[in-house]
């Protein structure tokens, strides 16, 4: 089975200037990118480390892996900045770096969430609201709320401010950032 990321170029002056501002407190970046494809966002940036992470092979100067898989093997406190630039919401993988206790307290989270009515909610959300069944049946009753799960998993973790902007098109683009307490 062939895996196909989409990579939306639109605004990637939108992305770059989000980035310089939720980066521009730190006097060394050590970047972990999660969804790197082609390695545009963090060009212009001085870097003391960029680790990119990317499941479509040859794509940019990545490691080809899951992004969900390398999160859990590697030791996130060496990285200040983790960057999950995704087509989706990531419940999963935000939740695990606010949990786990592996992301360095004070380290900056940068997401995009993607959002409209036929949105698939990830299955750790589901989970977590105890929501399974009734998703299966109706999912669009959910489907439109990802957003605010998203958030209210942040916010029951302890993240306390997120930046961010929408972008509303055929999906609802959600970039922002907020800080691992």
């Amino acid at each position: 089975m062939k895996h196909v990321t989409k990579i939306e170029n639109r605004s990637v002056a939108n992305k770059v200037f989000l980035r310089k501002e939720a980066t521009k407190h730190l006097s060394r970046l050590r970047i972990l990118d999660l969804f790197a494809a082609n390695n545009v966002l963090w060009r212009s940036f001085e870097k003391e480390r960029y680790y990119g992470v990317d499941i479509v092979p040859q794509k940019g100067k990545n490691l080809c892996a899951d992004a969900k898989q390398v999160v859990r093997s590697l030791d996130l406190s060496e990285f200040n900045v983790i960057d999950c630039d995704s087509y989706e919401i990531p419940y999963e993988i935000c939740k695990y770096l606010l949990a786990s206790g592996n992301a360095k307290n004070g380290a900056v989270v940068i997401y995009t969430a993607m959002t409209n009515i036929f949105t698939q909610l990830p299955s750790s959300c589901m989970d977590d609201l105890g929501i399974r069944e009734m998703y299966s049946i109706a999912p669009s009753l959910f489907s439109r709320n990802g957003i605010t799960y998203f958030y209210d998993m942040l916010a029951n973790h302890g993240v306390q401010e997120i930046q961010y902007y929408d972008h509303i098109d055929h999906f609802t683009k959600h970039y922002g950032y907020f800080i691992i307490p």
